[in-house]
């Protein structure tokens, strides 16, 4: 995963003042991360994205006796993140990141970062958590963090899952949970992420053991692949939780499905006179991200 990152963003650099950041004379303000998922691209936009993406790679990283062509390679690039290509889309936000000119237009980068986050790219996920943890260049907001924090996780993403277990040890933004959070400071640890021994020693003792075997347990069948779907155990985290703040969920926040979470999500739209299509219509959780 790391070594993917790295490859994001050597081939980020190739954006730099060129196509994609040409026009940029200001950077913008803050912009909101939306709740609602983006419209996916078109299968035949895909297959377009996908070859840009190849002519990119090989543009920028010619056969011998090529010449290589860094701003042909970007423009290339744009194209195929704008037609839907996820880590196109990953290594414009890079750009948007890490300017030439010394600064950072986070706000640009955020709804490339969405984009990529929504069809799984662990790296947009994490990118995108962070963010939104930070308040930079959108709206703090922790709850919505931790989602795509765990999203990230699901897709072993090491540090997503420390910065998810960070919030669970504090109960910011998500509910408490101290034995998933040892677990994921555990897995983190085998992964390489360096922080996470110290954290994982402090908070072994205030575990009792067989708590912390059901944390265990619980992240070992915790994995996902490809797009995010509509409803996933982040999502149902998330209402759990949000749902717990404003004293509507007394029972575990593990983000399992059941009758009763869905009944819990329904009575929340009706006393907000929400119309919602199901429990997790965007509209109820987009009510549900705001403070309450």
């Amino acid at each position: 995963m790391r070594r993917a990152a790295g490859r994001l963003q050597a081939a980020a650099l190739v954006l730099l003042a060129v196509v994609v950041l040409g026009g940029c004379s200001a950077l913008h303000g803050d912009v909101a991360v939306p709740t609602a998922r983006p419209a996916p691209a078109e299968s035949q936009d895909r297959a377009r994205a996908a070859s840009l993406f190849r002519d990119a790679q090989r543009t920028l990283n010619p056969p011998r006796g090529g010449t290589r062509d860094p701003d042909r390679a970007a423009a290339l690039f744009e194209q195929a993140a704008r037609l839907g290509h996820p880590e196109a889309q990953v290594l414009v936000a890079l750009a948007h990141l890490s300017r030439g000119d010394g600064r950072r237009d986070t706000a640009a980068a955020i709804p490339w970062l969405n984009l990529a986050a929504h069809e799984g790219e662990a790296e947009a996920q994490f990118l995108l958590g962070r963010l939104l943890e930070a308040g930079d260049g959108t709206p703090r907001d922790t709850a919505w963090a931790a989602l795509w924090f765990h999203r990230a996780a699901e897709r072993g993403h090491p540090e997503a899952g420390f910065a998810m277990a960070m919030l669970q040890v504090a109960g910011e933004g998500t509910a408490r949970d101290w034995p998933e959070a040892l677990a994921r400071f555990r897995l983190a640890e085998r992964r390489g992420v360096g922080a996470a021994r110290r954290y994982r020693e402090a908070l072994a003792p205030r575990v009792p053991p067989a708590e912390a075997r059901q944390g265990a347990a619980l992240l070992a069948g915790e994995s996902a692949r490809g797009a995010v779907p509509a409803v996933d155990r982040p999502l149902r985290r998330f209402a759990q939780s949000a749902l717990a703040r404003r004293g509507r969920w007394d029972a575990a926040v593990d983000g399992r499905d059941s009758p009763r979470l869905r009944a819990a999500l329904d009575a929340f739209a009706r006393d907000e006179r929400i119309v919602a299509a199901s429990p997790f219509d965007p509209l109820v959780i987009d009510r549900l991200r705001r403070p309450g």
